[in-house]
């Protein structure tokens, strides 16, 4: 997932100038989609857990991408932020349209610790079960689909202030809510 140079990020100055040369010139919005493409992708496919839709839902977050350069005057200062957004809002429409969510899952753990793994993972899991939905998505946005906070901001359409404000809240609960699976463990 990393980009150009190893960087998982790209440089905002980069970022805008391609921006501003991506409204007329093909070869800088192709660095941009090379760049973001496997990260939308990612977050998309995290969600839907559906090869077919996941790709079907993120040509159309880069669609509307091109469109908006080409045919609006792009605002966002982050064009990544902006990004995930109209990927997060692909998902939400797919969603809506009868389609399932997939919740967040662990990953297979290969070594002899794989057993203490999967019993943190539950403990996780049922910690995140016992939180609100809108913590679950801060959470995940944040350390899931490791967004920078101006990213996740963007994602839910606050400021970043309030982004920070939301994850300290949703840390606190999984806090809570972790030591509450402890409890009921014992």
């Amino acid at each position: 997932m990393d980009g150009p140079n190893g960087a998982s990020r790209m440089d905002r100055d980069r970022e805008r100038t391609l921006v501003d040369r991506a409204r007329s010139d093909a070869a800088a919005f192709g660095e941009l989609y090379d760049f973001y493409l496997p990260r939308i992708y990612g977050f998309v496919y995290r969600r839907v857990q559906e090869r077919s839709v996941a790709e079907d839902l993120t040509a159309a977050t880069f669609q509307r991408a091109l469109e908006t350069l080409r045919h609006r005057e792009f605002r966002n200062d982050a064009f990544g932020g902006w990004l995930y957004r109209v990927a997060a809002n692909a998902v939400v429409d797919h969603v809506r349209r009868g389609s399932r969510l997939t919740h967040l899952d662990g990953t297979d753990g290969s070594s002899g610790d794989a057993f203490a793994a999967a019993l943190d993972r539950d403990e996780l899991r049922g910690a995140l079960e016992r939180i609100a939905p809108a913590h679950r998505q801060v959470l995940a946005l944040r350390f899931y689909d490791d967004l920078d906070p101006d990213e996740a901001s963007a994602v839910l359409g606050c400021s970043r202030a309030t982004f920070a404000v939301r994850l300290h809240r949703a840390i606190a609960a999984l806090r809570g809510a972790m030591a509450q699976e402890a409890t009921d463990a014992a």
